[in-house]
C-alpha cells in the first residue's frame, strides 16, 4: 500500500475537489490541471468510488457465498444429513455390511482424515475410487438414496466452487486492485499515470501555491500525504535468489530501516505476501524464504511497511550483497 491508507483516499480526494471549486471562486474562472478541469477530477475520483465498491463485493459478497454454498454441499459437520460428510461418515459400516469384516475391500475404506476444504476434493478422489471397485463385487451399493454417481457429482459442483474462488481471488480481486492503484497513483513516481488522481492532486498543489503565492486560498490547501510529505519515498537495497520448487529467498540489512518499519512486503504477479520485520537477526541481515514465488522476470515490489501496511520505503536489487550462508 501506498502513504494515503484506503480509507483516507476519496476524503483526500474529496478535500482538494472541495478546495478546487474554491479555488476557482476566487480566481473567477475555471482551473485546469495540466488540462484536467475541476469536473474530470471529479469523475475519476467516481470512477476509483466504483472500484472500491467493486472490491467491497468481491469481499464481503462475492467470495462469502461461493465459501458458503462449496459448505452446504460438503455439509457443516458429520451430522448434517444434507452434506457429502454426512454420508461418507456412514460409507464404511455400508461396505461392512455388504461384505463382512474380513474381505479386503472392507478392510481398505479410505479414512476422511483431515476434513479441511482443501483436502475435499481428494477425499472424494478416494471414495470414488473405492466405491467404484466396490460395485464391481456388490452392484448397486448405496447409502440410501447416496450412490456413487451422488458423490460424483458434489465432487464436481466443489470443484466448481473452487475454481471460482480461484478465478476470484487470482484473477478478479487483483486485477480491480491494479486499476485501483493505477488510477489513484499512490506509487513511486516513476510508475504514476501522470492522468492519475495523485498527479492531479500534487499539480493541483503547484497550481495553486505559485498562482496564489502567500494568499488564505493557497495556504488553506488539503494535505495529499499525510504530514504533508511530497518527496519520494526512501529506497533500502535487498536482494533475491530464486531457490528449486517454487522459493524465492530475499534478504537485506536491518539497519537503516526507517521507524517504524514492521513488514517486508512482496509482490510477484498476483502473489502478495508478507513477512514480519525481525528486531535483531543473525548478522543484521534478515533472510527469508517466500513459497509459491517463481520469478518471471525480476520481482515486481519489495517494500518495507509499517504496522498499519503503509508503505514507508521501496526496496531496490542491488545484487553486490552477497547471499548469506
Amino acid at each position: 500500500m501506498g502513504r494515503i491508507v484506503e480509507a483516507q483516499r476519496i476524503p483526500t480526494a474529496d478535500a482538494i475537489h472541495g478546495h478546487w471549486g474554491e479555488a476557482e471562486t476566487v480566481n473567477g474562472a475555471p482551473i485546469t490541471i495540466e488540462g484536467v478541469t475541476r469536473t474530470q477530477f471529479g469523475t475519476k475520483r467516481d470512477q476509483y468510488h466504483g472500484l472500491q465498491d467493486d472490491l467491497l463485493g468481491v469481499d464481503e459478497t462475492q467470495e462469502p457465498l461461493l465459501i458458503a454454498e462449496r459448505e452446504a454441499i460438503w455439509g457443516s459437520g458429520p451430522e448434517d444429513e444434507g452434506g457429502i460428510w454426512f454420508f461418507l461418515r456412514l460409507y464404511k459400516g455400508m461396505v461392512k455390511s455388504k461384505l463382512g469384516t474380513r474381505h479386503p475391500l472392507t478392510k481398505t475404506v479410505p479414512n476422511l482424515g483431515d476434513t479441511e476444504p482443501k483436502f475435499y476434493v481428494s477425499i472424494c478422489h478416494r471414495f470414488e475410487d473405492h466405491w467404484e471397485r466396490l460395485l464391481v463385487v456388490k452392484p448397486g451399493a448405496a447409502i440410501g438414496s447416496f450412490t456413487r454417481a451422488t458423490l460424483v457429482t458434489g465432487h464436481a459442483a466443489i470443484e466448481g466452487k473452487n475454481a471460482a474462488l480461484e478465478t476470484l481471488r487470482e484473477a478478479t480481486r487483483p486485477l480491480i486492485r491494479a486499476e485501483m492503484e493505477r488510477l489513484y497513483g499512490d506509487v513511486t513516481e516513476d510508475e504514476r499515470e501522470p492522468d492519475s488522481l495523485v498527479a492531479i492532486m500534487l499539480g493541483y498543489l503547484n497550481e495553486i501555491q505559485g498562482r496564489f503565492p502567500g494568499q488564505p486560498i493557497a495556504l488553506s490547501l488539503p494535505e495529499v500525504f499525510p504530514g504533508g510529505l511530497t518527496t519520494p519515498l526512501p529506497t533500502l537495497a535487498f536482494n533475491y535468489v530464486a531457490q528449486p520448487g517454487g522459493v524465492l529467498k530475499t534478504w537485506f540489512a536491518v539497519a537503516g530501516l526507517p521507524a517504524g518499519a514492521a513488514l517486508v512486503f512482496l509482490k510477484e504477479g498476483a502473489v502478495e505476501l508478507t513477512k514480519p520485520i525481525q528486531s535483531s537477526p543473525p548478522g543484521g541481515v534478515q533472510v527469508d524464504l517466500w513459497d509459491g514465488v517463481t520469478l518471471v522476470g525480476d520481482l515486481d515490489e519489495f517494500e518495507f511497511r509499517d504496522g498499519d501496511g503503509l508503505t514507508i520505503a521501496r526496496g531496490v536489487r542491488d545484487t553486490s550483497l552477497a547471499e548469506p550462508t
